[in-house]
């Protein structure tokens, strides 16, 4: 009897243990599910309170914001930004920026990109604590230093030209922006950092006078280890374009914003194409105003085909295309003006 007493006492014991334990694993579920409520609730807040920011953001050119904003992560891609599990799609807007955001204070800066008639605005995101290193040697200092001054104050930018001079601030990304050859020997001093974290952009044509050209050409590079791995050629149309792969990360999703620029030309150039084609045809043949009109209409006609095959093709077509569009841009400019000085309708 003894031993069946002793034996119904263990069980008893094991049947305490088990029940308890069940009943610790559920609370902790418990505990974790509403934890994951609580971030999945605060992650949404804070989604729609950067919408109402980054709308405001681009509506205001020219200006420069610095937002205070909770600790968290914010991740971009070209067509959506997201925050823990809760994406929101940015659909046509053009936004530049890196592909992750940790710092608590967001930097927003917008620019008008005109071709030359107001095409839409274009919006650049950074925080304090994202470390931009312009690089240059004697020849390109003048137009580094252009770049620099034009970048808003508030980055974390610097100009460095020996490249020996630079140290490691354990930022948590460093993107450097060449004016020279990408130089591997900067790497070893950010061998803790992952691969991601470290990427550069080389501006292989951009000149030595202080003016920043309207076109050229950017490749894009990793880090990979100790070495600088490259990613691929682009290109950019006016200077707000370079901007934009200075604050992205990623050629692919460079392109792909850009794309959604040149989508956004296409649709402005057949406004303005159809707005002159009736211009003209009203002033009618051989009056004065009929000439800038008619003249005017043959480039914008021209940027409208442009920039519908840049939609699909952007940057196979390589620089002659953005140089083509250059020129479309300057013919424009010209033929309006022509139609200023006449006193006619403007063409933009």
């Amino acid at each position: 009897m003894k031993k069946r007493g002793l034996i119904e006492l263990h069980f008893n014991w094991i049947f305490i243990l088990i029940a308890g334990a069940i009943i610790f694993v559920f609370f902790i579920n418990v505990v974790n599910k509403q934890k994951d409520l609580s971030e999945i609730k605060t992650s949404a807040t804070i989604v729609t309170s950067l919408e109402s920011i980054l709308t405001g953001a681009q509506i205001s050119t020219d200006t420069i914001n610095i937002v205070d904003l909770p600790k968290v992560d914010i991740g971009f891609e070209c067509n959506r930004y997201f925050i823990g599990a809760i994406p929101k799609q940015i659909k046509g807007n053009v936004i530049f920026a890196p592909n992750l955001l940790k710092g608590k204070k967001l930097i927003t800066w917008a620019l008008d990109w005109n071709m030359p008639y107001r095409v839409t605005n274009f919006l650049y995101l950074t925080d304090p604590q994202l470390r931009y290193v312009l690089v240059h040697d004697s020849n390109t200092q003048s137009i580094a230093t252009k770049i620099y001054d034009e970048l808003p104050q508030e980055m974390n930018k610097e100009l460095i030209e020996n490249i020996n001079n630079f140290k490691n601030k354990n930022n948590y990304k460093v993107k450097f922006i060449f004016l020279i050859n990408p130089n591997n020997n900067v790497l070893t001093k950010l061998s803790n950092m992952a691969n991601e974290d470290v990427t550069a952009i080389n501006l292989t044509d951009i000149g030595t006078s202080n003016i920043i050209p309207s076109t050229g050409t950017i490749e894009f590079f990793q880090k990979k280890e100790n070495t600088w791995e490259s990613k691929g050629t682009t290109y950019y149309l006016k200077k707000e374009s370079l901007f934009g792969a200075i604050f992205a990360d990623d050629k692919d999703i460079y392109d792909c914003v850009m794309k959604k620029a040149f989508k956004k030309l296409n649709l402005v150039s057949k406004i303005y194409s159809e707005r002159s084609e009736e211009l003209s045809t009203n002033y009618g043949t051989g009056t004065r105003c009929y000439s800038p009109h008619s003249s005017a209409n043959i480039p914008i006609d021209s940027m409208k085909i442009t920039s519908a095959d840049e939609l699909n093709n952007f940057p196979a077509n390589g620089l002659p295309r953005m140089n083509a569009m250059k020129d479309y841009n300057i013919n424009i400019k010209n033929e309006n003006q022509r139609a200023q000085l006449f006193s006619c309708a403007l063409i933009y």
